[in-house]
C-alpha cells in the first residue's frame, strides 16, 4: 500500500516538473522572439523590411487577426447550430443545408481574409523583395511537397 502511494506521488512529481520543461521548449521553438513581425521572422528574413513596411504590416496584421477571430466565432457558433438541429427528433433539412451553407461562406471569408494579407504584403514590397520572397516560397514549397510525398508527381 505505501509502495503504490510512493510510486503515485513518484510520477506525479516527474509529471509536474516536465510542464515547465514543456513550456519553455515551446517558446524556444523558431520565429518565436522579439525579432520578428508578430513572431514570424522566417517569412520575411532578408527582406530587409524597412521601419515604415514593418509598421504598415503590423497594423494590417492586427486588424485582419481580429477579423479572423470574429469569423471563427461565427464559424463556431454555426457548427454549435448545426449540431443542434442535427440531433432532433426530426432533423429539418432545409435549415441543415442552410446552416452548412453559412458555414461554407464563413470559411470562404476567412480564407479571404489571409488571401487579402497576402496581397497586402506584395502591395507594399520592392520589385527586389518581391523576388527573394517568390524565391523562398518556390523553395519552401517544393521542400514541403517532398516531405509530404507529392513531389513529381
Amino acid at each position: 500500500m505505501i509502495a503504490n502511494v510512493k510510486k503515485t506521488m513518484m510520477i506525479a512529481l516527474f509529471a509536474l516538473m516536465m510542464v515547465p520543461a514543456t513550456v519553455m521548449q515551446a517558446d524556444a521553438r523558431p520565429g518565436k522572439g522579439p525579432n520578428g513581425l508578430n513572431g514570424r521572422p522566417g517569412m520575411f528574413k532578408g527582406l530587409d523590411l524597412t521601419e515604415n513596411q514593418i509598421d504598415l504590416l503590423k497594423a494590417d496584421r492586427m486588424s485582419r487577426h481580429k477579423r479572423v477571430i470574429r469569423l471563427k466565432g461565427d464559424l463556431e457558433t454555426l457548427r454549435l447550430d448545426l449540431a443542434e438541429a442535427a440531433s432532433v427528433k426530426s432533423p429539418n433539412t432545409q435549415k441543415i443545408d442552410r446552416l452548412s451553407n453559412k458555414i461554407g461562406n464563413v470559411k470562404g471569408r476567412i480564407i479571404a481574409e489571409r488571401t487579402k494579407g497576402i496581397i497586402y504584403l506584395r502591395s507594399i514590397l520592392t520589385a527586389e523583395q518581391k523576388r527573394k520572397m517568390d524565391t523562398r516560397r518556390l523553395i519552401l514549397g517544393m521542400m514541403k511537397e517532398r516531405r509530404d510525398g507529392r513531389f513529381g508527381r
